[in-house]
């Protein structure tokens, strides 16, 4: 399918215009119908939300249910006319009930529904009401006393909802069939009924006091609401106590009693109503997911769920993007993880495309779930892991593909606060884009299994008439690195995610079945020298034991640290978030690795080495933990190592920024790195700030080669391609060069980065490479060398002439090189910043 994807004004009025609340009408159903018919057909929504609430006393607004399904409480004994009331007499209360508590007079004819607010008297009991009392004393919840018009036997409802949601049904339907008559009667068409009931009925043990439990009229498949419970595995009780998610008792009373009996009434009530006009419509409800025991999910917070119950013809799930407490488990439903899961947004990105996948597999691809608008993944859930990274959009794409290729995506954006239109601009974009990537009107989606919860690396594929588009997403450990990272595909071919960039697009005959797989690139080491993973060296000290042992790589670079801990130096380190990772091995006791401030003293992260921890540790596993150094705690960390009684085994150490364990690099080890150089037709005075891994000339300009004519130094040697002259043999980084092109072309230099360097330039012309990665005010560039520095000229002609306070230039740029005029040598050092 396309994705629809609506200006901001469109967005604004795709569900306000069809929204069906509380006690809709004809008239109102007539302007719905009439106004639907300006939207698109495949995008004509009814939203009975508010209307579907009513079933229920939901938490959010109150007095909005039907009060004539509150549990039966007792029957009035007497029979009184227009009185006020303090005191009534019932026949003996079958449970006992609290001062304050709420209670419903039933002055309507419960078998003729449905009855509404204006069949019951509200009033409140005034003291607390033992189990067979028949006196109950009351006031109108002022201290007043109450104006009673009653027979003798009416209903004494409790506040407690009832299973038996017969008036509130009746009520909603003749309300929506109302409506219904009038979107008709207007000309009104619908392709999708869509909810948001977050909302319904609670557990009780008075339900068995109620006369209508023991009646098989009133149950489910034939059988009493008693005769259900007897028949399971769990008491009335059992499933009332039942208050964790993740109790099976409470997943029993979700999938046969309670829940399903919401799903069903609330089917009942909305979508039957919808579908007598029009039979095909679809629809689905925001909180019923339709995954099935087999295909259970884990959920916000680490719990393992299921709920296989449909409203209407689709599964959906707020798929919002938020791990909440999550985040901070190893172990997620029966997935263990080796560490903290972690709230990188790489791995909220696989919890979700999980989870949307566990609902494809248990509705067979029948999948409507909602998306959000940006912000509220950090405002509603307070989680800042996807906001503001490309992981965002990433999400987007990956749960639109999996959505049924017949039914909308379902995005969700209130327009208020940080909700603005801009969100709606940049989810347009994302699915514009998707609707160009796909290019067909249908589609299959190819990859449902599980994602390993370990993996670095996902990719979802689908399979249109006639190729087979994957869309493949890369953890970076900082999500806006401007790195390229390479995936390698199983079939030989290489995909680049450009720099900034988290995920890629990839095409693929009908049925061909590839993997991927990458190499991070490495990140920096903030461990200050080789000291620190030579855990025998001057930088540890402390009363534990240190010798070398055997690594997990079949070296003899390991340590065992026994008997006692040892403590690093300090390791100089910003405010900010790092993740300190090693392999470790527990030979005896339970060790602990702990981070430290320097100015506190403080313990601010660390991961405790014990048998009991999954996966174990009696075999080499790297681990990792993550800490956050506050501002308020000074300006670094030292590591505390091992413990008394214990041996702990250590190699290869490393702390690095953000949220997950980079790939192991020594410290101080140079950072890799690339640059592109761009050319345009003529003379190009260039430079680069990465010292190339592979140096030689041609392999530098790669395919550029073929529209170079000569590349010249400042030393007149010269590479001349066409006449097969090579006076310059390798790119060498602190040097400039004039590259003149016969047409434009550009390459990219892969290397390392260069760190600190000198230049050394004479008295007189020279030509100057500037060796920075960033853009540097010409003033700033050369303030240490102003009283030398008679003139700058870049190869457009623009000149910096300080002593005239000229500057046309304005900033040396990455990529460049100058022509600087000097009075006396000099040397200029780079950083220049």
């Amino acid at each position: 399918m396309t994705w629809d994807s609506s200006f901001p004004e469109e967005a604004k009025n795709l569900f306000a215009k069809q929204n069906i609340g509380q006690n809709p009408t004809y008239s109102e159903g007539q302007t719905a119908g009439s106004e639907i018919q300006n939207i698109p057909e495949g995008r004509r929504v009814l939203f009975p939300n508010q209307l579907s609430m009513t079933l229920y006393q939901d938490g959010w607004v109150s007095n909005r249910y039907n009060p004539n399904d509150g549990v039966i409480a007792s029957t009035l004994d007497e029979d009184v006319s227009g009185e006020g009331r303090t005191i009534i007499t019932v026949a003996a209360l079958k449970f006992d009930m609290s001062s304050g508590e709420r209670i419903w007079i039933q002055t309507g004819d419960p078998s003729n529904p449905p009855l509404t607010r204006d069949n019951v008297i509200e009033a409140y009991l005034t003291g607390d009401a033992a189990s067979g009392d028949t006196t109950l004393s009351i006031d109108d919840g002022s201290g007043n006393p109450v104006t009673i018009t009653a027979s003798q036997g009416d209903r004494v409802l409790s506040d407690t909802q009832s299973p038996w949601l017969i008036h509130a049904v009746a009520e909603t339907k003749q309300q929506l069939n109302d409506f219904m008559d009038g979107f008709v009667d207007a000309g009104g068409t619908v392709d999708y009924v869509n909810i948001d009931q977050e909302a319904g009925i609670g557990i009780s043990m008075r339900f068995a006091e109620d006369p209508r439990w023991d009646d098989s009229t009133l149950g489910l498949d034939g059988k009493s609401l008693k005769q259900v419970v007897a028949d399971g595995p769990y008491t009335l009780q059992e499933i009332v106590d039942a208050n964790s998610i993740g109790d099976p008792a409470r997943v029993w009373n979700s999938e046969n009693f309670i829940g399903r009996i919401d799903n069903e009434k609330t089917k009942e009530a909305i979508f039957d109503v919808i579908k007598q006009d029009f039979p095909n419509v679809e629809g689905s409800d925001y909180t019923r997911s339709g995954t099935t025991e087999n295909n259970r999910y884990v959920d916000t917070d680490g719990n393992l769920r299921y709920d296989s119950h449909v409203f209407g013809t689709h599964g959906s799930h707020p798929l919002f993007a938020s791990l909440r407490s999550a985040s901070s488990q190893g172990e997620l439903g029966n997935r263990v993880y080796r560490n903290a899961y972690g709230r990188h947004p790489f791995g909220v990105l696989r919890w979700q495309v999980d989870l949307i996948r566990s609902m494809h597999r248990g509705n067979s691809g029948k999948v409507m779930p909602w998306i959000s608008y940006e912000a509220l993944n950090d405002a509603f859930f307070n989680l800042s892991a996807v906001r503001q990274t490309p992981y965002y959009e990433e999400h987007i794409r990956h749960i639109a593909l999996h959505t049924d290729a017949e039914a909308p995506v379902l995005y969700f954006n209130p327009h208020s606060g940080a909700a603005t239109d801009e969100q709606d601009l940049n989810v347009d974009g994302v699915l514009s884009d998707m609707n160009q990537q796909v290019n067909a009107s249908s589609y299959s989606v190819v990859t449902t299994s599980e994602v390993d919860w370990n993996s670095n690396i996902l990719w979802t594929a689908i399979e249109t008439a006639n190729k087979r588009l994957w869309r493949v997403s890369v953890s970076r450990v900082h999500p806006d690195n401007t790195r390229d990272i390479a995936v390698s595909v199983s079939n030989g071919d290489t995909i680049t995610i450009p720099g900034g960039e988290v995920g890629a697009w990839y095409e693929t005959d009908k049925g061909a079945d590839v993997t991927f797989s990458f190499t991070h690139p490495p990140i920096d080491n903030l461990l200050p020298s080789d000291n620190f993973i030579d855990f025998g060296s001057s930088v540890w000290q402390g009363d534990g034991n240190v010798s070398k042992v055997s690594d997990p790589v079949g070296g003899t670079d390991a340590y065992s640290v026994q008997g006692d801990f040892v403590a690093s130096d300090d390791i100089p380190l910003s405010p900010g978030r790092y993740t300190c990772s090693l392999w470790v091995k527990r030979a005896s006791g339970a060790p602990n690795i702990d981070v430290f401030t320097i100015d506190g003293n403080k313990k601010i992260g660390g991961i405790s080495i014990t048998q009991s921890k999954e996966p174990g540790y009696d075999d080499w596993v790297r681990t990792r933990f993550t800490f956050d150094v506050p501002e308020s705690e000074g300006t670094g960390v030292y590591l505390e190592v091992g413990r008394i009684f214990a041996d702990l085994r250590v190699y290869q150490p490393m702390i690095n920024e953000g949220e997950r364990a980079a790939p192991y690099v020594p410290p101080e080890a140079p950072s890799p790195g690339s640059q592109k150089i761009s050319l345009q037709k003529g003379g190009n005075l260039v430079s680069t700030a990465i010292d190339p891994t592979y140096p030689d000339l041609e392999t530098v300009l790669g395919d550029a080669t073929s529209s170079i004519a000569r590349v010249v130094t400042q030393d007149d040697q010269v590479f001349d391609p066409s006449e097969g002259t090579d006076e310059i043999g390798t790119w060498d980084p602190t040097e400039a060069y004039t590259i003149y092109a016969e047409s434009p072309a550009s390459f990219d230099v892969e290397g390392t980065v260069l760190g600190a360097e000198e230049v050394s330039l004479d008295a007189g012309w020279n030509w100057l490479p500037h060796l920075g990665s960033t853009s540097v005010p010409v003033d700033q560039a050369f303030d240490t060398i102003q009283n030398d520095l008679v003139m700058v000229k870049d190869e457009a002609g623009r000149v910096y002439r300080p002593a005239q306070n000229t500057d046309q230039i304005q900033s040396l740029e990455p990529g460049t090189a100058y022509k600087i005029l000097l009075e006396n040598p000099v040397t200029l050092s780079y950083p220049l910043e």
